[in-house]
């Protein structure tokens, strides 16, 4: 027999030389080259590398139409519907497109399980919008064909996701999304394998956490439980689906009022699925299927016994939010010694995880599998887990400050004078005198840049400075020392009248870092600054910060990947000051920004342990030949990885404008 399989995973973990006997069959591996690499030597097969950028289907055709195959297999998931192709045009068995197009277009599949009498979210296609609310509460956009929870976003209503989708550049976008109700409730997975239409292997599992929570930085686990009902009602589904002879991975949320169908894959699931079904089961569901494939019967000789005293689950720490900076995993004394934990894997410190989203454990910071005979002590151990570890990035954006290159007296000085600049900028904006905004903006910035300038000659005569209002000199560039400073940050809010962000920034740059800062926000009676650091506030706020006045569109696009709103305020100052004191999530800038703009901001939040940096990650850089400086990320650390990642996502297709103020 002559096979051929589309090849896109590690060879030996797919358990292809246990499911096909190569001496006895001709076995062509169609992949790219860096799969195809991972075969060994010692396997008897043929060779085809394929190009990537191209159609897989288009580029296998020519070899199927020279030699008749009678197999085609494929285990990823995007190879699926190419399979289902080739094997529809050749005469080959095994799944064809119809079935094939179930598994993969969400709309499909949720009609088709709808049209069985099962119960799916309320959905439409994302461009065939009504004019009226289909549902109350929120609403859930996801790309049609998408895997993994990658795209999905989740908005508070229905109007908000429908303005969404109106305000997107390309209307064909809508075509490959759709919208449908967010039903609340666990989620469950239900992964096995159908032979003919009857179910062989059917094990349900409960998620500790979401795979969507997975994609944007968070930690998922899951542990088998036993529910018939369930494993019974996933298996109607699948077949309602056209599965007759497949593996499958199925998810649904449960209810008060039963199930309710989420999505499902002609495929294993990821992570360690497939290992801790087989520890249950007895069977590999890899090699079980392509066995049953190739045998044109069921495997039984790969089926061993089943152990169902033990519930088997699983731990996942995402890697791809990191943006490929070093990670090092911190986990509480003793956790990994527990008895519950079967195997686990720890990357070494300072590992760099790969950018594109994956549930292979090679590619995480941490994970691993564990078992016990009652489900609910193995959950509570993964959220004892969850609970106690942290995965520390060594991001390069920490770099651009030292507190210690300044000492005590610059850090005060900082603090005094942009309080004091702020004081006397307060007492401008009363004179009634000044109602002209245009003359009261024009003289808030003089009088606050003589001031600044003038107490930065009396008490560091040798340092050089930058402002916004005064002319560069050119010897700031060979300066040890230099003051980079904004006398009035958010000019056009100072002149509204009951705005309050506006600020005063004073920053000291050090021999390439930053060394000391200050924000005054007057209006507010606050100044923020690293003579004084602000400890990180507890806070739940949602808001994420940008532009009041020239937001890029792409920031509405972050902000609902991250489950956040988008809401403009004035002055950078203001913004960073609202993150730290716990009054909003993040801050993002894009679009053009200064050195005076970002400095003290940057360096009061430095010096708090927030995260700080450049859109794509990188350190923000000061006393530059040019002070440009137009982006800026200002947020907690731990929401630095799934920020960094929506707006590397948000902004791959529609690069950052950088078009000076």
């Amino acid at each position: 027999m002559r096979i051929l399989v589309l090849h896109q995973n590690l060879f030996d973990r797919l358990g292809y030389e246990r499911a096909i006997d190569h001496e006895a069959h001709d076995v062509t591996y169609a992949g790219a080259p860096e799969y195809l690499d991972n075969i060994p030597d010692r396997v008897r097969c043929e060779k085809f590398p394929w190009d990537p950028a191209r159609d897989v289907a288009e580029q296998l055709r020519p070899l199927l139409a020279a030699t008749p195959h009678q197999r085609v297999l494929a285990r990823h998931e995007k190879l699926i519907t190419p399979a289902a192709e080739l094997r529809a045009e050749f005469g080959i068995p095994g799944q064809l497109p119809d079935a094939a197009r179930n598994f993969r277009d969400k709309l499909a599949m949720k009609s088709a399980v709808a049209a069985a009498g099962l119960r799916v979210p309320r959905h439409l296609p994302a461009d065939a919008l009504p004019a009226t609310a289909p549902w109350p509460g929120r609403t859930v956009l996801k790309p049609r064909d998408g895997s993994g929870s990658q795209g999905v976003r989740v908005f508070d209503s229905y109007a908000d996701a429908a303005a969404h989708l109106r305000a997107q550049d390309d209307p064909r976008a809508a075509a490959r999304l759709e919208l449908e109700e967010y039903v609340d409730g666990p989620i469950w997975h239900v992964d096995g394998f159908l032979f003919r239409g009857e179910p062989v292997i059917v094990q349900p599992s409960r998620y500790i956490g979401t795979p969507l929570g997975f994609e944007r930085g968070e930690p998922v686990g899951t542990v088998q439980r036993d529910d018939p009902a369930l494993a019974d009602w996933a298996v109607r589904c699948v077949r309602a689906l056209g599965g007759e002879t497949l593996t499958f991975h199925l998810e649904a949320i449960e209810t008060a009022d039963g199930p309710v169908f989420l999505e499902a894959a002609a495929r294993c699931g990821g992570g360690y699925i497939v290992r801790a079904t087989e520890l249950r089961t007895g069977a590999y569901l890899h090699t079980l299927d392509m066995a049953s494939d190739v045998d044109g019967a069921l495997a039984e000789r790969l089926i061993g016994p089943a152990r169902t005293d033990l519930h088997h689950g699983f731990f996942l720490y995402p890697g791809h939010v990191h943006g490929a900076a070093p990670v090092t995993v911190r986990v509480a004394d003793g956790l990994l010694d527990d008895p519950v934990l079967t195997g686990h894997r720890l990357a070494p410190p300072g590992t760099r995880c790969p950018a594109a989203p994956s549930y292979r454990p090679e590619n995480l910071p941490l994970s691993g599998t564990v078992a016990h005979p009652d489900p609910d002590a193995a959950e509570a151990w993964i959220r004892r887990l969850f609970a106690r570890t942290t995965v520390h990035v060594h991001h390069p954006a920490a770099e651009a400050y030292d507190g210690t290159a300044a000492g005590p007296e610059d850090h005060a000085l900082a603090h005094r004078l942009a309080e004091q600049a702020g004081e006397l900028l307060l007492g401008l904006r009363t004179e009634t005198a000044l109602a002209d905004p245009g003359s009261l903006k024009d003289l808030g910035d003089a009088r606050s840049h003589a001031f600044l300038t003038a107490e930065l000659a009396r008490h560091r005569p040798q340092d050089a400075v930058l402002s916004e209002e005064g002319v560069a000199d050119p010897a700031r560039l060979d300066a040890h020392r230099v003051w980079i400073v904004d006398p009035l940050d958010g000019t056009r809010e100072y002149a509204e009248a009951g705005r309050a962000d506006w600020a005063v920034h004073v920053a000291l740059w050090v021999d390439g870092r930053l060394a000391a800062g200050a924000v005054a926000l007057p209006a507010r009676g606050t100044t923020l600054s690293t003579a004084r650091p602000h400890p990180a506030a507890d806070s739940t706020a949602r808001d994420l910060l940008g532009s009041r006045t020239r937001p890029p569109a792409f920031l509405a696009r972050v902000a609902a990947r991250v489950g956040s709103d988008l809401v403009g305020m004035g002055s950078a100052g203001a913004k960073s000051a609202a993150v730290l004191l716990g009054e909003a999530r993040a801050y993002v800038h894009a679009g053009g920004q200064y050195e005076w703009d970002s400095a003290a901001p940057a360096a009061v939040a430095l010096a708090a342990g927030y995260h700080v940096s450049r859109l794509d990650g990188s350190p923000m850089r000061y006393n530059r030949a040019d002070p440009y400086l137009p982006d800026l990320l200002v947020c907690r650390t731990e929401d630095a990885p799934a920020l960094l990642a929506a707006i590397a996502a948000e902004t791959a297709a529609e690069p950052v404008a950088e078009d000076r103020p």
